[in-house]
Formats: structure tokens, sequence, C-alpha cells
């Protein structure tokens, strides 16, 4: 019979303690990989690699629970934004200015800043179309060149300063038209907002432009007062012949009223 070896059962308690830990601590790494967290404002997608199959968005704040094997792609879906303007040095704008040329063939960079939202509905269909997410460089922005340039060239220089919300408001138009056209885009780009915020003509251009039209408006009121001066010398001429016709009825009266006291 073989004797009782306390260092033996010892040996024993710290393997099956020891393989206890290892297995909790294999648990708990799986229930760590299987949980995922999406934010406000925010849309999870499950992509399994297995079977080539993509979930549907899962809108945030909000946990969700995934296979091992499969990975989770949040994309911010509520409001995003693409400011282009300056040089691109910018810490607040993604792009640099749109250098674009006017009917007159005279060069001038427009700032813009563009608001949307995604659809969530579609949101499966633009992974799919663009897996790195990154249809704001790819599709967005190009689109917003293209389309800007071909507004400018349909006005003057002059025209760009004196009608600037007239262009503001096309400009809009013809890029909400523009993206959801956009087959790659698949409509999932929604609630589109443009603020024209800058067109920049040259220096001097500029200068001669503002000067052109300030001597415009001093012409406009210099004939304003002309007008106004010509319009008063007859109200004053028409109110001394009232006065005068008044004065001579007034003596007729007087006369009438004279021979007949006779």
């Amino acid at each position: 019979m073989a004797e009782w070896n306390p260092n033996t059962i010892d040996k024993k308690v710290m393997r099956i303690i020891a393989i206890i830990v290892v297995v909790a601590a294999i648990i708990g790494l799986m229930v760590f990989t299987m949980i995922f967290q999406v934010g406000v404002g925010r849309a999870g997608m499950v992509v399994d690699p297995l079977t080539g199959t993509i979930s549907d968005p899962v809108l945030g704040p909000t946990f969700g629970l995934k296979a091992p094997w499969t990975t989770v792609v949040t994309v911010e879906y509520a409001r995003e934004t693409l400011g282009m303007w300056g040089d691109g040095t910018d810490k607040f704008a993604d792009y640099p200015s749109i250098d674009c040329f006017s009917q007159d063939q005279l060069e001038m960079q427009v700032d813009l800043m563009i608001r949307w939202s995604i659809d969530p509905a579609k949101l499966v269909s633009l992974y799919e179309s663009f897996p790195s997410l990154n249809w704001e460089g790819k599709a967005v922005a190009s689109l917003v060149r293209e389309h800007v340039r071909y507004i400018t060239k349909q006005y003057t220089a002059v025209q760009t300063i004196e009608l600037r919300d007239v262009i503001g408001q096309e400009i809009e138009q013809e890029l909400i038209n523009a993206i959801n056209e956009a087959t790659s885009l698949r409509g999932a780009i929604i609630e589109i907002e443009v603020d024209l915020r800058n067109v920049a003509l040259p220096d001097r251009y500029t200068t001669a432009i503002e000067e052109k039209l300030a001597a415009q408006q001093l012409k406009i009121q210099a004939e304003f007062e002309a007008d106004r001066v010509i319009i008063l010398a007859n109200a004053d001429a028409e109110a001394l012949l009232i006065g005068a016709n008044a004065t001579a009825q007034q003596k007729i009266i007087d006369g009438q009223g004279i021979r007949q006291a006779i």
C-alpha cells in the first residue's frame, strides 16, 4: 500500500487550480472579444470573414455580442462635416480651398463647409462600395470640386461678389443632386447642407471691383439726389403757382365785392 504523501496532493491541487485559472482566462478573453460597444451617433456592423456576411447596423449608444472571429466596423452616421478652405494646414479644414475659374477666366479660391448624415438603412451597401470607409475623400470631395468648378464658370468675377447668396444656393442644390445621383454612394448620404464661406479673388482685382462698385453706388446716389432736387424744385414752383393763383383769385373776389358795395 502506497504511503500518503501530502506533497503529491498539493501538487495535484495546484495543477487543478492552474487549469481552472487558464480555462477561466480563456473564457474571459473570449467573452471580452465577443462584447462590443457602439457610441452615440455611431452605427456598428458585424463582419464575418468566414461567411462573408455583414450584419444590419446597430445604432448606438449600445452594447452587442459577436462571434470571436468576427470584427465590428463602426461608422459615424448622425452628422459628418467636410471643410475645404485655406491652404490645407488649418487643423479644422479637411482639404484646401477649391481652385476655380470664373466665366471671364479669372482664377479664384472657393471655401466651403459641407454637412451631411448617413442613412443607416443604406450603410451596408455604402460599406460594400467603400470597405476602407473613405467615401469622403474618394467620392464626396471629388464631386464637390467638380461641381463647384462647373458653377463658378457660369458667372463673371464681378457676379461672384454681387450674387454671392445666389451662387451659394446654386452650389448647394448642385451638390445635393450630384451626391444623390452618384452610383457609388448608393443614396446613403442625406440631409446635405452647404455653406459658401468665401470666394477669394486676387487682391488687386478685388480692390478694383470694390472701387467700381463704390463708384456705381456714388453715381446712383448722385442721380437720386439730382432727381430729389428736381422734385423739390417742381414742388416749390407748384406751390408758388398755387399761391399766385390764390392771390389773384382773392383780388378778383375783393374787386367784385367793392363794385357790389358801390
